[in-house]
């Protein structure tokens, strides 16, 4: 899929109507606006002297990955990846899928089309193969989309408590668009995709920008996801970086929790999450 050039738009949701909108976002030369300051809080009460600033009630925002880590879609993508390289003719076909967990279409044809020209075939460019990836995965995903376990709970909560969200995908907008007909993003005050971005995760480009625009420090915000690129994104950005998945990988010892699901798990828990990696943090 294509990367949009600066003063691409961000998708949000109408609160006005069920229409998903693109809201312009400000060009990588002007200065993202900060959300507005909270009204002052009362005074705290007297704390102990062993208590720091880094034990501060966090976090402040958090930052969602979409495929596999909110909605159920991430295996619809392996399996339109595996059947793409079977009817190429490429060997190994979920091997290739497997190492393409995360990524983006323009992502998964780089691969693809280099395995092809390494057996002599030519499928097309680059950019036509992204498009057949992007048009078969789309079919493939209309009446399979569905909220993981605890994801829609844990991002309502979030939103009743007034934590700001931000949804933070690899995927186009045209699959956060059809995503958008079958789950509510209303709870999310952005939506970033990988037309909003100039580089997409693994780089650290997508949590920064979601960040900046909730006002907030990437250090004040926690990051939820579930695949190598994310995480590695997340870690880079200076997120709190939460691995929510059930089958465990040697990568994912990187993240500073580890999750099977989000069933179960509240604001609290996130907050406690956010409030651990702090008071771990080097002095």
């Amino acid at each position: 899929m294509g990367r949009s050039p600066p003063g691409s738009e961000l998708l949000t949701r109408s609160r006005r109507n069920e229409r998903v909108n693109f809201a312009p976002v400000a060009r990588s030369s002007e200065r993202i606006a900060p959300a507005p300051a909270p009204a002052p809080a009362p005074a705290p009460a007297p704390v102990a002297a062993a208590t720091t600033a880094r034990s501060a009630p966090a976090p402040l925002a958090v930052l969602c990955d979409m495929d596999g880590t909110l909605l159920d879609t991430e295996a619809t993508w392996l399996d339109t990846v595996r059947d793409t390289c079977d009817h190429l003719g490429l060997s190994a076909p979920g091997e290739i899928a497997a190492s393409l967990e995360g990524a983006t279409t323009a992502q998964a044809s780089v691969r693809i089309v280099a395995a092809l020209a390494r057996t002599g075939r030519e499928a097309g460019s680059e950019a036509e193969v992204a498009a057949r990836l992007e048009a078969r995965s789309l079919t493939a995903m209309e009446g399979n989309i569905g909220w993981r376990p605890g994801a829609e709970e844990l991002v309502r909560s979030l939103h009743a408590e007034g934590v700001p969200l931000v949804l933070v995908t690899s995927s186009s907008r045209r699959w956060v668009a059809a995503a958008a007909r079958h789950v509510d993003f209303s709870a999310f005050a952005h939506i970033i995709s990988a037309d909003d971005v100039r580089s997409t995760k693994p780089d650290p480009e997508p949590y920064r920008r979601a960040a900046a625009l909730v006002g907030r420090a990437p250090e004040e915000c926690v990051a939820l996801e579930d695949s190598e690129v994310g995480l590695s994104a997340a870690l880079a950005s200076g997120c709190t970086s939460v691995l929510v998945r059930a089958a465990e990988a040697s990568w994912g010892a990187r993240a500073h929790e580890q999750l099977p699901e989000l069933r179960g798990i509240d604001p609290e828990w996130v907050r406690a999450a956010a409030l651990r990696r702090a008071r771990a943090a080097p002095s």
